[in-house]
């Protein structure tokens, strides 16, 4: 039953990172500790209130276990991209000898991952963080062994948070719709997706970690929702050719062809089960945890996005 008052931010700097800090500034009460861990402090002017705690190697445990323990840190909350999830296992090894971290929020911010098959292997790899260190969905069979006991033994409470596409940035990079003007789908574009805005996700984060208890946030996956379009929706809204594609167009063409997939599959909804292959319910439905948020408004595309 206890309130978290003292938040550490790894990988504060990039893109999510970014929105979540913001979020925490805003809604965090002033007597609320919020430090920012980084290998370069002066690449970013941080404001005032912000605690600034340079490290050297994530890799040095002491270390960073030190700066969890001055700051009294309540939770670690990683938004490092994908070239940092590695260091999330150190990450974490540092929060459970600091001895007072009660929560680890790794850096999931997409669409489900528990239980993820062999052709996502980026989304494999999230999950395989997220169970070694803090626990795996019991639909997670690759991992169980060693898992549970890993587990077990560093006893560290975990939160993910899955938030379907970033509404800024989901649309346009999976589309192609930059490279030629058109909604490039690999399928039949029908399934629905959900999408949710990338102020909405950090502020959804700031209101229920610190007004939330413990007890409520623990060993728990939040799935949020702003809004559920299929790609031809997103087409039909705004005038746009459909192209019907193997391969989505423009840089990147191998990562955002396996989002396109991902779509088209039905796992883009963050209600998605993948040992189930079908969607969640109650609970497990997608957008389920937005009711947290007392008496907010989930902005959608068409309040985001004005032309594609």
């Amino acid at each position: 039953m206890t309130k978290l008052t003292s938040f550490a931010f790894v990988g504060a700097g990039g893109y999510i990172g970014t929105f979540v800090l913001s979020a925490f500034l805003a809604q965090a009460p002033n007597s609320a500790t919020l430090v920012v861990l980084t290998r370069n402090p002066n690449n970013v002017k941080y404001p005032r209130r912000v605690n600034v705690a340079k490290v050297d190697d994530y890799d040095d445990i002491d270390a960073v276990a030190d700066i969890f323990s001055q700051y009294k840190t309540d939770v670690v909350i990683s938004t490092v991209g994908y070239g940092g999830f590695q260091a999330q296992r150190r990450m974490a090894d540092a929060a459970r000898k600091a001895g007072a971290v009660k929560l680890f929020v790794p850096s999931e911010f997409g669409s489900p991952t528990d239980g993820a098959p062999d052709e996502y292997p980026s989304f494999q790899e999230k999950d395989k963080i997220a169970g070694e260190v803090f626990a795996s969905s019991l639909h997670s069979t690759p991992f169980k062994g060693h898992v549970l006991e890993y587990i077990e033994s560093i006893g560290l409470p975990w939160a993910r948070i899955y938030t379907g596409g970033f509404i800024n940035r989901a649309i346009v990079s999976v589309t192609g719709v930059r490279v030629n003007d058109k909604i490039n789908i690999i399928g039949k574009g029908n399934t629905p997706v959900s999408f949710t805005f990338e102020e909405d996700i950090a502020g959804f984060l700031a209101y229920v970690f610190t007004s939330l208890n413990t007890d409520r946030l623990s060993n728990r996956i939040f799935r949020l929702e702003g809004d559920r379009a299929s790609l031809r929706d997103i087409a039909k809204w705004y005038d746009k050719e459909v192209a019907y594609v193997d391969a989505i167009p423009g840089p990147g063409s191998e990562l955002r062809s396996m989002l396109s997939r991902v779509f088209e599959s039905g796992a883009g909804s963050t209600g998605w089960n993948f040992e189930l292959e079908r969607e969640g319910e109650g609970e497990e439905a997608a957008g389920s945890a937005n009711k947290l948020w007392l008496g907010h408004r989930w902005k959608g595309i068409k309040d985001i996005i004005t032309r594609l």
